[in-house]
């Protein structure tokens, strides 16, 4: 729907050294995602921690990815981000499964550190108000939520490249083909659970479109 080409309109900054480039559809699949006509004020609290959020679960992987030598960039668009390194050298699927397990784990610890900040607040009975209240809240939400989704096995995702890494440790005869094909189950049964079960319409939607792009992949390699 959105590619991620560089366009005259996009943001560009450096992350701990990490090239960054925020492109146009970033803003627009963050306010979709977090659309409230009642409340822009929270629309907007959404983007931020949307931005922070994706930005450290992207430098997760680069940094990684850049310890084994990988010159890196992240770039944020619709779908939420990417850590494009350059692996020509020293490349195992181990190396991989680091990488892609980075990602998450850098939101797992900014969880942790949030609930940390939570925990003292209310500990020294610190009063705040309502919108770092729920700053915080979503910050937790995203940063666990998203993260446990991006280590299901479903390609595009983390946990769809850690799959295909172990298939190749395995040495599975087509590692590509046997990721989609668990990437089709996975997030079909993932998109009846959030639209029947829990009527996460969102979530649903995100899960469809990476069951048809399984789908897709495999029909190509056909």
């Amino acid at each position: 729907m959105f590619g991620i080409d560089p366009t005259p309109f996009d943001v560009r900054l450096v992350a701990f050294r990490i090239p960054v480039r925020v492109h146009p559809s970033f803003w627009l699949g963050m306010i979709f995602f977090g659309w409230n006509p009642g409340r822009l004020d929270l629309v907007f609290i959404w983007v931020i921690c949307a931005f922070v959020s994706i930005l450290i679960h992207e430098l997760g992987h680069a940094f990684t990815a850049e310890w084994f030598g990988w010159p890196t960039e992240i770039v944020m668009y619709f779908g939420g981000g990417l850590a494009i390194s350059a692996r020509y050298r020293n490349h195992t699927p181990g190396r991989s499964i680091a990488m892609s397990f980075m990602g998450p784990a850098a939101g797992f610890m900014l969880f942790g550190l949030l609930i940390g900040v939570h925990i003292l607040l209310i500990h020294f009975q610190v009063r705040i108000n309502d919108y770092l209240s729920k700053t915080l809240r979503i910050l937790e939400f995203m940063n666990l939520y998203w993260g446990l989704l991006n280590l299901l096995p479903v390609l595009p995702l983390d946990g769809g490249y850690i799959f295909q890494s172990l298939c190749q440790m395995m040495r599975v005869r087509d590692p590509s083909a046997l990721a989609s094909k668990v990437g089709v189950v996975v997030a079909g049964a993932a998109a009846y659970y959030f639209f029947v079960t829990t009527k996460q319409e969102y979530a649903g939607i995100l899960m469809l479109m990476l069951c048809l792009q399984n789908v897709s992949s495999l029909q190509s390699r056909r």
